[in-house]
């Protein structure tokens, strides 16, 4: 009995201690790299074959619960994936080794991936680590600063409105000089950047020379952007929570306000007295500065959820976002709401296939008036009248003005000054006033977006295999606009709603077959495909003029519905394209492609265009004779040729942009016998010879790394011609026509580019890194054919000149050189207005005749920098990090016809007496007297220094999130263009405005949208 229960005892202790031997218990450790001993942070720990994991802290610690038997998986992007089995460690120590294939980061290339050292083009991969943390409405905002050759510029101040981005200088004369932008491998729009998530962008990839960007053919001429968005990993699902808060204000110009009082000052100064008029304005007690009426600022907030995971064989992705952006502006208000679903899953070990689709929405209202218009007006004048500036309102004209209403300038005349009857005016203008023509309109955009693409793959053999796409987008645009009784002078005369609707689908299938070999040393990627594309597009718009009120804004209720529109025009494109990567020992490199477009635009005899390219590789660091080199960990020269093309057609007309190689005809009317007939016009000529703009481009470069990749490099030398330029040329007269669009021209840029990327300090509890981007761009234009010297202008009432001259920079400014300013006492009545400076100067006689006329205008600069770069510095201390970036642009310059506004330059008050200079003897005749807009007076530097961006961020340490629950949560803040510094002589808002008129004349500004300053809080969870 005895000898029973002993057998049963010892059973069951055994079977205790098997049972606690299969309990899951807490395992912890540090993992550290095996080259230098520095902790990694970010690892994933995976239980093998189960959902169970985390990731190492900043410090290389983890925490996982696990059980003997269980199998540990240590992997990172960088370095061989460990395997470790658990037996009775409760604490796992792992050096990880480093994978020198994994370091290898992959690199997306169009229809395509390829490691990063193994590249022979121009690609720049910008990584979103932080970039969803700058508190920004358009994901292309973020990438400033980021990639050398790439100047963005916040051309516009309105909430969500694009930014200008130029890839290596501007290379078209009548078209687009964007680049192509490819979401998840769909070509689509600039707008569409608008209604894309931050949160939800995986990586930036940037295809700057033509070699890489061939791959697209006719679209790579000005570069290509490849926008990759995340999708789910392998393991438990995991949810993200990011939002961020923060209040934006205007960067103000002080140049631009002068007070009352201190004009008043300067007026007594110069003369001993004030004028009645300065009087009546001091009086007034108005003296307000426009800039902080218009530039009211506003909150700006996002929220973005997202789930990711999946399994082995099905992986997903869904997340949904909203942005709320008030601006800096008056009305400015922009809101955008997302959603995507992404879905790839394996069918089998040779078939998979996937769904990705993103609706969005977004309502953005306008701004809607002109900077320049608003900051002309005098500083006395207030924005609604008040308890004391109505007892100064002329009762005679005016007798229904209340306190409240909008103040005009008007309003203010026929003052009795001295009590003895005389009448002393102020006013310069009868308009209404400024910031009614803002508040009472409403200007607004609706855009509704849906992306999607479906693909199948199916592997063929273990080294080819077949992928078709299915994609395609659709865009519905509302925009309206209306005129309020108060938005004029002329009342409900002037009242008017206008409405348009535009519809385009895109729809395009690709179907490529890729190849991809080792053998022995000898590594091949190819592929082979066609791709087809469809754009339909339909616009409808009315006009809706005569109102009595506010009450009713419909069409319905116009007393004339007028200008109703429609029109629907179609292009078409087909593509073949091919491209081989070739490595030998992952030291000799090659890549060839080659692509074949075709486009509905263009004539049957040039509507196919060919764009090959070539680059060669050498991987010096891998000879034997350097690979043991403790200096140099890597050393690649490069070079690559390519050709792309380019075939925007910008006329300002959707028809001939469609159809420009037929002659197309118009509605219209005659008059027979006395009688009003329908007719038909023709618009253009014909031309069968029309084909695409192209760019045949130059590049070689060394990549370098020195003291175990502590200092990493490239250098680029580009040089990128673009010739078959798509211009209106002059034609005989006799056609009906004065030109015809027309293959002419050539134009050349050419440049250095450098990044420089440094590890200052790595160690357990501090990281320093630095980044140097800089590049310098070189315009010239080469051919114009038979327009060379043309001479253009923005506006005949302020005709300031452009001119495109062989041997100089496109758009340059042409105009007469100024001698000197006129000296005041010349001027007719120089304190008349608060501000005014004088509208004329005194200019040089070039050429020496005596005489001024065109024989001495000359080029007064170009628009283009010099010089654009950036420098960032990313801190890591423990749990805290802080990073900041530089950013700066020398060398532009800006025409900013704005002076004639804010220094009012109008009526005869700033006018000189001529015949009076000529009389004393300071020019020979009055031709010497011109106004400033036709002079370098207006030609202003464009340099700038920003403190971009400002990020100092705490991450929550792991105790702490277990306790919790969460896998990851940090707190942050961060600022945007805290620091901004001008040009001493830019009287502007923002040297890098400029309005949309031509590539011809480019660089026109009038004061421009201000800077953005931007503070926000934000959050990042991770559960």
């Amino acid at each position: 009995m005895n000898f029973k229960l002993k057998l049963i005892a010892t059973a069951m202790l055994f079977l205790c201690m098997s049972t606690f031997a299969q309990e899951a218990r807490t395992i912890t450790g540090q993992v550290v790299s095996d080259v230098d001993g520095v902790p990694i942070p970010g690892v994933n720990v995976v239980v093998a074959g189960t959902t169970t994991g985390t990731t190492t802290d900043f410090d290389g610690n983890y925490l996982i619960k696990a059980k003997q038997g269980d199998v540990l998986q240590f992997s990172f992007i960088g370095f061989v994936t460990q395997l470790i089995p658990i037996e009775n460690q409760r604490t796992q120590n792992v050096i990880l080794e480093e994978d020198t294939e994994a370091l290898d980061e992959v690199v997306v290339i169009g229809y395509g991936t390829q490691k990063k050292s193994n590249l022979t083009g121009a690609i720049s991969k910008v990584k979103n680590e932080d970039l969803d943390q700058i508190a920004v409405a358009r994901v292309d905002d973020a990438l400033v600063g980021q990639v050398s050759g790439v100047n963005i510029q916040a051309t516009e101040g309105e909430a969500g409105s694009a930014p200008t981005i130029q890839i290596r200088g501007v290379g078209s004369i009548s078209g687009s000089s964007s680049p192509t932008i490819v979401v998840d491998g769909l070509v689509v729009d600039n707008d569409f950047l608008a209604n894309l998530d931050m949160n939800d962008v995986e990586s930036f990839e940037v295809l700057k020379d033509a070699a890489s960007a061939a791959i697209f053919g006719a679209r790579g001429a000005n570069g290509v952007i490849i926008i990759s968005t995340k999708n789910g990993k392998e393991g438990k699902t995991r949810f993200t929570y990011n939002t961020f808060t923060g209040f934006k204000e205007a960067i103000q110009n002080d140049k631009i306000y002068f007070s009352v009082r201190d004009w008043a000052e300067r007026e007594q100064a110069a003369t001993g007295t004030l004028s009645d008029k300065t009087q009546y304005k001091l009086l007034l007690g108005v003296d307000q500065d426009w800039q902080d009426i218009i530039f009211n600022g506003g909150l700006i907030e996002s929220h973005s959820f997202a789930a990711r995971g999946g399994s082995q064989r099905t992986k997903f992705s869904s997340a949904f976002s909203y942005l709320h952006d008030e601006g800096v502006l008056l009305t400015d208000d922009f809101k955008k709401y997302s959603f995507k679903l992404r879905v790839d899953t394996k069918l089998g070990k040779k078939f998979r296939f996937g769904v990705n689709i993103t609706p969005s929405y977004s309502n953005r209202r306008r701004f809607d008036g002109s900077t320049h218009d608003i900051l002309r007006q005098p500083p006395w004048l207030p924005l609604y009248h008040n308890a004391r500036t109505i007892q100064f309102v002329d009762r005679a004209n005016y007798p229904d003005v209340q306190v409240g209403d909008y103040a005009v300038q008007r309003h203010f005349d026929n003052f009795d000054l001295f009590g003895n009857g005389g009448q002393v005016d102020i006013s310069t203008t009868n308009n209404t006033n400024p910031g009614a023509k803002v508040l009472e309109r409403d200007r607004n955009d609706y855009r509704f977006k849906i992306y999607g693409n479906v693909f199948a793959e199916y592997r063929l053999t273990k080294d080819l295999r077949f992928r078709t796409t299915f994609a395609g987008d659709y865009q519905h645009t509302k925009r309206d606009r209306w005129q309020g009784v108060k938005a004029s002078r002329n009342g409900t005369a002037a009242t008017q709603l206008d409405i348009s609707n535009e519809n385009r689908i895109h729809f395009v299938t690709d179907n490529v077959l890729t190849y991809d070999k080792e053998i022995g040393k000898h590594d091949i990627n190819a592929i082979a495909g066609f791709s087809a594309e469809t754009y339909y597009t339909t616009i409808e718009s009315a006009q809706g003029i005569g109102y009595n009120s506010d009450l009713v804004q419909t069409l319905s209720a116009a007393t004339v519905i007028s200008d109703a529109f429609s029109e629907e025009f179609e292009n078409r494109i087909m593509s073949f394209f091919g491209r081989v990567n070739y490595a030998y020992d992952d030291k000799y490199l090659a890549s060839l492609s080659f692509r074949r477009d075709g486009n509905s635009a263009f004539g049957q005899n040039k509507k196919f265009g060919t764009f090959p390219a070539a680059s060669l590789g050498w991987i010096v660091s891998r000879e034997n004779f350097l690979k043991d080199s403790d200096l140099l960990s890597f050393l690649k020269f490069r070079v690559s040729y390519g050709a792309t093309g380019n075939p925007n057609i910008d006329t300002n007309d959707n028809q001939i942009e469609s159809y420009a190689y037929l002659s197309l005809v118009q509605g219209s009317s005659a008059v027979i016998n006395n009688g009003i007939v329908s007719a038909f016009n023709p618009i253009n000529i014909a031309n069968p010879n029309l084909q695409w703009e192209r760019s045949i481009e130059v590049n070689p470069a060394v990549d370098f790394g020195f003291l175990n990749n502590r200092i990493t490099g490239s250098v680029d030398y580009y040089n990128r011609t673009s010739d078959n330029l798509l211009l209106n040329v002059p034609v005989s007269g006799t056609t009906g026509f004065s030109n015809a669009l027309a293959n002419r021209g050539k134009v050349e840029n050419k440049g250095v580019e450098v990044e420089l990327r440094t590890k200052n300090i790595v160690k357990p509890n501090f990281k320093w890194g630095t980044t140097i981007i800089a590049s310098k761009n070189e315009n010239t234009l080469l051919d114009f054919a038979e327009a060379n010297g043309q001479v253009s202008n923005v506006d005949t009432k302020r005709a300031a000149e452009w001119i495109n001259l062989v041997g100089n920079p496109i758009s340059s400014y042409y105009g007469w050189v100024i001698e000197q300013d006129i000296p005041t006492e010349y001027i007719a009545r120089p304190w008349e207005r608060v501000g005014q400076t004088n509208r004329e100067v005194i200019v040089r006689d070039l050429n020496g005749d005596g005489v001024i006329d065109d024989d001495d205008k000359t080029i007064l600069g170009d628009p283009y920098p010099d010089l654009v770069w950036s420098v960032s510095n990313d801190f890591r201390l423990g749990d805290f990090d802080l990073s900041f970036l530089f950013q700066g642009s020398h060398g532009a310059e800006i025409r900013n016809i704005g002076d004639q506004y804010i220094f009012r330059h109008f009526g005869s008050s700033s006018v000189a007496d001529a015949q009076a200079l000529v009389d004393d003897g300071l020019i020979p005749n009055t031709g010497f007297v011109k106004e400033k807009i036709f002079t370098n007076s207006i030609i202003q530097n464009a340099s700038y220094v920003s403190l971009r961006t400002v990020n100092f961020g705490y991450s929550l340490p792991n105790d702490v999130l277990d306790r919790f629950g969460l896998a990851k949560a940090r707190f942050y803040l961060t600022g945007q263009n805290l620091l901004y510094f001008f040009a001493k002589d830019y009287t502007g808002l923002n040297p890098e405005s400029i309005n949309n008129t031509s590539p011809t004349t480019y660089g026109y500004q009038r004061v421009g949208s201000p800077i953005n300053r931007t503070i926000s809080l934000g959050l990042n969870l991770e559960f």
